[in-house]
């Protein structure tokens, strides 16, 4: 049959992907647990350790790469911090979208007014602002990923502002807060016909990655 390997399967790149997706939902599972008691212990930790470096294919996609990643700056010096599994638990909260309560899903991006379909998005010579919390990185190292790529990083809103990349909010009343006023700002000078656009972490992501 045409299309089949060597030894009559059908070629890694045609399932591979689906194959991480799979993957991908059982990490979330498991982070689900992890997070359900408010606290990440050292055993968790390194059980999630154990599972990344077992299934290697759950870091290929969004979010599974994000986690392996966090986790390899946690080790990196060899002591893992009170603060580190804290900030850890805060990513695992948003990815699985579970809040402290445990009672309330996030109100993630499906939501959120983003330019549909996503806009090619550009570094040198744009501003970029971030609201939310950012899942990839801390915002610092957000922020200096554009300027490497020849970007500004601006703090607020404004008629300068080229992209709003907006992390996963974790309130249901985002309209509310901080960031849901930056976000109304750009929807406000979007209509006005403003060359803002408003896009998903996630998408910032895949453009730095495939840039």
């Amino acid at each position: 049959m045409d299309g089949l390997d060597d030894h009559g399967q059908p070629p890694k790149a045609l399932y591979a992907q689906r194959v991480a997706k799979r993957l991908v939902s059982e990490l979330l599972g498991l982070c689900k647990g992890m997070v359900c008691d408010g606290e990440i212990s050292e055993g968790e930790l390194a059980a999630l350790k154990r599972w990344l470096a077992g299934h290697p294919d759950a870091a290929v996609l969004y979010p599974g790469k994000t986690v392996a990643e966090r986790l390899l700056r946690i080790y990196e010096d060899g002591v893992v911090s009170a603060d580190e599994r804290e900030e850890l638990n805060d990513l695992l909260l948003d990815l699985t979208g579970e809040t402290e309560e445990h009672d309330q899903p996030l109100n993630l991006s499906t939501r959120l007014p983003f330019d549909e379909p996503t806009p090619t998005i550009l570094f040198e010579g744009h501003e970029h602002v971030f609201t939310g919390r950012m899942l990839s990185g801390t915002r610092r190292d957000c922020e200096r990923k554009v300027v490497d790529r020849g970007g500004r990083v601006g703090q607020t809103v404004t008629q300068r502002t080229n992209f709003l990349v907006i992390g996963p909010i974790a309130s249901s009343a985002w309209l509310e807060s901080t960031h849901g006023r930056k976000i109304l700002r750009a929807v406000e000078l979007r209509s006005e016909g403003r060359p803002l656009r408003i896009v998903s972490e996630e998408a910032w992501i895949h453009a730095i990655e495939s840039g």
